[in-house]
């Protein structure tokens, strides 16, 4: 589980520098193509292409998993649009609290309040490592309201992929789920960076060494968060596995210290520290239970 903050918080970075040179959709149907084609190799590897076509019962499930993907991409973007990214970040972290409250609903889960704690200390470790200033912060901003909205279809997909995944008539494997959220997702991408024209922009990935790279770069993260998160959700809680997302803010920031040379705070490295002492909490209070 602690390898799937890494592999999330490396694509993260990879797609963060794409979208520097085009627009967000056009990155993402440049991810999501490429992304569909290192699946196909890899299910055709396994011998699973045939399973593509097994899905009756759950095929309803699985395009409202990729209807997900794409919406909790285009709220947070459009929560970009209209508020900072720091109170963004700050209130997509909060899906691990909605995620929690839906295990309760969901599943009766029961935490203990050493659990709620350590995972309260987590998200504070995420807002120094961020450094994100909590006096700026306006709850009552509209975009706000996307960020939200963001964080409650990623909460909510993450209980629909374990759906399919467990379902009693027709279990579906991790690859099949990923193959269809990602053309499905991939389809609406194409669909609205056509919609509003730029799709041209893929010739950079041709015509620029550095897009290229970004976009190899952004799919083999995309595929293996597909792998790596799929196989969480099938073996542990849908909450433990969002709460150690957690770490991916830690990361990033890492890597854009090591490979772009971006100065750190005190404030950051003590943020650091917060985040791992929250995380080793929960993994002691789990092994009690």
């Amino acid at each position: 589980m602690l390898i799937l903050p890494v592999i999330w918080g490396s694509y993260y970075v990879a797609s963060q520098r794409l979208v520097g040179y085009t627009s967000v959709f056009t990155s993402g149907v440049g991810i999501r193509f490429l992304t569909m084609i290192l699946l196909t190799v890899i299910m055709w590897r396994r011998k699973e292409l045939a399973l593509l076509f097994q899905i009756r019962g759950v095929w309803k499930r699985l395009l409202l998993i990729g209807t997900f993907g794409f919406l909790l991409d285009l709220t947070a973007f459009i929560g970009l649009s209209m508020s900072s990214a720091a109170s963004g970040t700050a209130l997509l972290k909060c899906d691990v609290l909605m995620v929690n409250i839906l295990s309760i609903i969901i599943y009766k889960q029961k935490f203990t309040w050493k659990s709620w704690g350590f995972t309260f200390v987590m998200l504070f470790g995420v807002v120094l490592v961020m450094g994100i200033d909590l006096s700026s912060f306006q709850i009552g901003d509209p975009g706000n309201i996307f960020f939200l909205l963001s964080a409650f279809f990623v909460s909510l997909n993450a209980f629909v992929i374990k759906s399919v995944q467990l379902d009693k008539k027709n279990p579906v494997c991790d690859d099949v789920v990923a193959y269809y959220n990602n053309i499905v997702t991939m389809f609406y991408f194409t669909g609205t960076s056509f919609i509003m024209g730029t799709l041209g922009q893929l010739q950079l990935v041709f015509q620029e060494r550095e897009v290229g790279l970004a976009l190899l770069l952004a799919a083999l993260g995309q595929t293996l968060i597909y792998v790596v998160y799929y196989y969480n959700l099938r073996n542990y809680p849908v909450w433990l596995v969002k709460t150690f997302l957690l770490l991916m803010p830690l990361v990033s920031t890492l890597i854009t210290f090591v490979l772009f040379q971006e100065r750190m705070i005190l404030e950051q490295y003590l943020g650091m520290a917060v985040v791992m002492a929250g995380a080793f909490g929960i993994l002691m209070e789990q092994k009690h239970l």
